[in-house]
């Protein structure tokens, strides 16, 4: 890491800086530091959220193209009132947060098949097809992995603390090669080890340093103040520094300044980076059946993942949550073992309470901890006119679509366009509506069709994230993952009169390399 990227201040004091592009000579220069990408992935269980709950009205959509069948979009809207802006009755979230401009930096892909018997489990939604949670008999690396260990992602890893940090407590359901990046090694059995802790973040991505203790032991003044003089030189008295790096270099100090705070922790003497969390989010639990605090538990890792990506640390984060394991659901009803997943995942497509709780489930995911994410991300400049969330692409994937335990439109909800690599501001609808394959809206059961494949949408952010084909194009299709087949789900197809390889066909599997449809 450049000299340049850090400020020196008494005592020794180092505060890591993001990088400012008008301090390079040359543009090439801070184009390869400075407009890195990033990808984040949030996982939660079940999905089973109806239509109608996750969805923005079909009124939205108003252009359609033909994409081997008709495929649909609208340009995404929020309408506000009370407070909240909403997309959904799922997507909703308070107006302050949930702005225009953001909308505007968001997708909401509708119709993502994945082609086989899922049910539950860890990996699908990042490639890993682990139905029923066995192992595949077609293993794939899940695909935040292709880009930890892709050059074209990380050209250097000399400032990078961890290529990849996965956030779980038990299966991340993040699998890569037995040996890292090398896939001639074969996909490993076991899923990446994860995190939960808040501090141990803190001390993975922004631990500074070795720091030595002041004589006696007495305590020092936070980083930001002792470095406060170099700050003001560097701010105010440097011709090169632009207004833009003026604004990025003044959200950096408060970002830090605002972890600080909230600590209300001294820092020893030494060379010191922002200070160790006093507190663990983990001191939280036990917080099943509290919504508050299960928000707070990952709030506090937002905080400090976004300061860690802004600072380059790492450019790679998932989520894997699942609310046994962890003790939360986001509702005031606890997980309590087994009953969540039988008594409201797998009731919720019959409606009322069980419904009423998944929807609250993810509407409260979505408002208090994606957004919280997308919020922190898209308040650091890039020094360049736009914002770090422009240079990343935050995905929010569920392990089933509207009926749980079927990989029938699959949500993904994304924001961010990738330093421009794919168009923003869509509502897509990528169904097959000649081809319904379950479901009477007049009985109140969930409607079920095909769409597109899975496959496109993981073959879209490996494009979106500058990962060449060469590094994982298949042979037998023209994106990502394994290409599978339904055996007990098969009887949708073969009870309406066609069969998979109808609605699935070899066109359809030879576009899955392409980005998807209104995102080019």
């Amino acid at each position: 890491m450049e000299r340049r990227r850090f400020l020196k201040g008494v005592g020794g004091a180092l505060l890591a800086l993001p990088v400012l592009p008008s301090l390079f000579k040359t543009s090439p220069a801070y184009a390869d530091v400075g407009n890195s990408k990033c990808f984040v992935h949030f996982r939660t269980p079940h999905g089973g959220v109806w239509n109608a709950n996750m969805w923005p009205a079909d009124s939205a959509l108003t252009q359609t193209v033909q994409y081997n069948h008709a495929v649909r979009r609208g340009a995404l809207v929020a309408s506000t009132g009370g407070g909240d802006a909403s997309i959904s009755p799922v997507l909703t979230a308070k107006s302050s947060v949930l702005t225009p401009a953001v909308v505007a930096k968001m997708n909401i892909l509708r119709g993502l098949d994945i082609t086989t018997d899922m049910a539950h489990n860890f990996g699908g939604s990042l490639g890993y097809y682990d139905k029923n949670k066995e192992i595949p008999q077609e293993p794939r690396a899940t695909i935040d992995q292709i880009m930890a260990y892709s050059p074209a992602f990380y050209p250097s890893v000399a400032s990078v603390r961890r290529r990849s940090v996965a956030i779980s407590k038990t299966n991340s359901g993040i699998y890569g090669y037995r040996t890292p990046g090398v896939a001639s090694s074969g996909v490993s059995n076991n899923a990446i080890g994860g995190t939960e802790s808040s501090q141990g973040l803190f001390d993975t991505l922004l631990g500074g340093v070795a720091s030595t203790p002041s004589p006696g032991g007495a305590p020092r003044p936070p980083v930001v103040d002792q470095v406060l003089e170099s700050y003001k030189r560097l701010r105010d008295g440097n011709k090169r520094l632009s207004q833009e790096d003026k604004l990025r270099l003044d959200q950096h100090m408060q970002a830090v300044a605002e972890v600080q705070r909230r600590l209300k922790a001294p820092l020893s003497a030494g060379c010191q980076v922002p200070a160790r969390p006093t507190s663990d989010n983990l001191a939280l639990r036990p917080m099943d059946g509290n919504p508050t605090r299960n928000v707070e538990f990952f709030r506090l890792m937002n905080e400090v993942l976004a300061i860690a990506i802004n600072c380059g640390s790492t450019r790679i984060v998932t989520f894997g949550i699942d609310e046994n394991p962890m003790g939360l659901t986001f509702t005031s009803r606890p997980a309590q073992g087994e009953d969540w997943h039988q008594n409201v995942a797998h009731a919720a497509s019959e409606g009322g309470t069980a419904q009423a709780l998944i929807k609250e489930f993810n509407r409260t995911f979505f408002s208090g901890v994606f957004m919280d994410l997308v919020s922190r991300l898209d308040s650091f400049s890039d020094g360049a006119g736009k914002t770090l969330l422009d240079h990343c692409l935050v995905a929010w994937g569920q392990e089933s679509g509207n009926v749980t335990h079927l990989p029938f439109s699959m949500p993904v909800i994304t924001a961010g366009s990738a330093g421009g690599a794919i168009k923003t501001g869509n509502y897509c609808d990528y169904r097959n509506l000649s081809r319904q394959l379950s479901g009477d809206s007049t009985t109140g059961t969930e409607s079920l069709w095909p769409g597109l494949l899975y496959n496109q949408w993981l073959s879209t952010a490996l494009l979106a994230m500058g990962i060449p084909k060469s590094e994982w194009s298949e042979s037998s299709h023209g994106g990502y993952g394994a290409r599978p087949t339904f055996d007990t789900g098969s009887y949708f197809f073969t009870n309406n009169g066609f069969t998979q390889a109808q609605v699935y066909t070899d066109a359809m599997w030879q576009k899955t390399g392409e980005l998807l449809p209104f995102l080019a």
